[in-house]
């Protein structure tokens, strides 16, 4: 072999050895990221041990299925930013064993409840996000759960439902607190759910002009039931785009 293809393929070794030590890095620490956030609570970055596990499973040995499932989507959730519904179609092919196992599902689910869960009695700044996009891949889960079918996971009008409803602008936390509340069975945010009920209205976007109003004075459409106006005016004029979705909604009923 000529040299210099031995020093290319040196080149590519360490660069190989690189990425992989870089991977094993970012492993560590996401799970201690999330491991902490499944256990504690983190008000002014102070992280303080919570003892109610909110009637979920403890917590699970680093060779399950579901810790790796977990590393993977911190570190594509927290470290790239990457898209909550594409990173968890790519889990879907990654992680068959997670998704395609009732018993890895609900352990996941658990988890993540966990985690939300805490990160509303947080009440940190940004902890509401970050609750709702654990919600979110809950909502998706249980889909999953009801139908075994990836395309009404994602497509379905249930899920498309559920989705705008958490993704509700400023009722963001009353929406968590609610979704939270429900699936836990402890008290711990049954407090925090009866005060945002009080002082935060339950509000939706209009699909057309993205005015935020109180959910009563939106509409839905009448073909997919899943998009929501403002006006008969703002409908009107979102059917060119809203009509790709709607046929969807519309093919993927899963009710």
């Amino acid at each position: 072999m000529p040299p210099s293809s031995r020093k290319r393929n040196k080149g590519k070794e360490r660069k190989a050895k690189q990425l992989a030590k870089k991977e094993k890095i970012e492993r560590a620490i996401m799970r201690v990221e999330w491991r902490t956030r499944a256990t504690s609570l983190t008000k002014n970055n102070v992280i303080t041990n919570i003892n109610c596990d909110h009637g979920c499973s403890g917590l699970i040995p680093d060779d399950h299925p579901v810790a790796t499932f977990m590393d993977e989507f911190y570190i594509n959730w927290i470290t790239y930013n990457s898209k909550l519904s594409s990173l968890l179609l790519t889990t879907f092919k990654t992680h068959q064993e997670v998704w395609m196992n009732e018993s890895n599902r609900e352990v996941l689910v658990h988890t993540l409840l966990r985690i939300g869960s805490n990160m509303l009695l947080s009440e940190d700044d940004g902890n509401t996000d970050s609750a709702l996009a654990m919600a979110e891949t809950i909502a998706l889960l249980e889909q999953y759960g009801r139908t075994s079918s990836i395309e009404l996971t994602f497509c379905g009008k249930a899920t498309a439902t559920k989705l705008r409803d958490l993704n509700s602008s400023s009722s963001g936390r009353r929406d968590a607190l609610k979704f939270f509340r429900k699936r836990t069975s402890c008290k711990c945010l049954k407090k925090m759910h009866l005060e945002a009920r009080k002082t935060i209205p339950k509000v939706g976007k209009c699909f057309h002009c993205k005015v935020v109003k109180e959910r009563a004075l939106l509409s839905v459409c009448n073909k997919c039931m899943v998009e929501q106006y403002c006006s008969r005016e703002c409908q009107f004029a979102a059917w060119p785009e809203h009509k790709k979705h709607c046929d969807i909604f519309v093919e993927c009923q899963d009710e």
